[in-house]
């Protein structure tokens, strides 16, 4: 399995290198948490060029060759690629054909991955983890979903303020190889290269994809 973490945000401040105390990133304790799923032989950090000097001092001082820094080259919001459009940029730059474990780096995820991982292993099929929202205010910033009791998702409904069921779809997910081919296919037919719960949307529509309900925090990075 590979890891991509999508950090390609135009922000003035990469949120995933905030400091979590004086010597750990987000970013840092995220890849702590991959790095326990041992069937992860390599995590790609995808950032642009307007950031990728803040990323590349952050990548000299750690010491993991589980670990490689992508560069998608866009240097203004204009030109950005998206959540979507980088995914297939790293899976096309390092020639992936593997099973992939999908993580936005704009948060703190307070839960054990490998439980997730255990689940994927038992559906063999797409995962996304989702949370219960009687704490979200602004459900615009995220996708809301309804799965039924087999947690085969039934519905998802991405940036929309109308919420469809009781839980929001993080940006955190697990893919069989096959998910590969499907995104080759998603972005041919011109579909939005932006937040990856539109291909979530679309997916669901194809294939089985189940929902992992987190025990633990979630915390987005501001």
């Amino acid at each position: 399995m590979k890891c991509i973490i999508l950090c390609a945000s135009h922000d003035d401040k990469p949120k995933s290198l905030t400091k979590i105390d004086d010597n750990l990133t987000a970013l840092d304790l995220l890849i702590d948490q991959v790095s326990l799923i041992e069937e992860v032989d390599m995590t790609y950090v995808v950032t642009n060029g307007e950031s990728y000097n803040k990323f590349e001092d952050w990548f000299k001082k750690i010491d993991n060759n589980k670990v490689k820094l992508i560069n998608d080259n866009t240097t203004s919001p204009k030109a950005k690629l998206g959540a979507i459009g980088d995914m297939k940029y790293t899976i096309n730059m390092e020639n992936i054909e593997d099973e992939l474990l999908i993580i936005a780096g704009d948060a703190i995820y307070d839960f054990e991955f490998m439980e997730m991982y255990n689940m994927y292993k038992d559906k063999k099929a797409p995962i996304v983890a989702v949370k219960d929202i009687k704490d979200v205010l602004n459900l615009k910033k995220y996708g809301t979903i309804s799965f039924d009791k087999s947690l085969k998702i039934t519905d998802m409904h991405e940036k929309n303020n109308n919420a469809i069921g009781d839980h929001i779809a993080l940006a955190l997910y697990m893919f069989p190889i096959n998910i590969i081919r499907i995104l080759e296919t998603y972005l041919q037919e011109g579909n939005l290269r932006t937040s990856p719960g539109y291909f979530i949307e679309y997916l669901y529509q194809i294939l089985d994809v189940y929902a992992y309900e987190i025990k633990g925090n979630y915390f987005t990075l501001k």
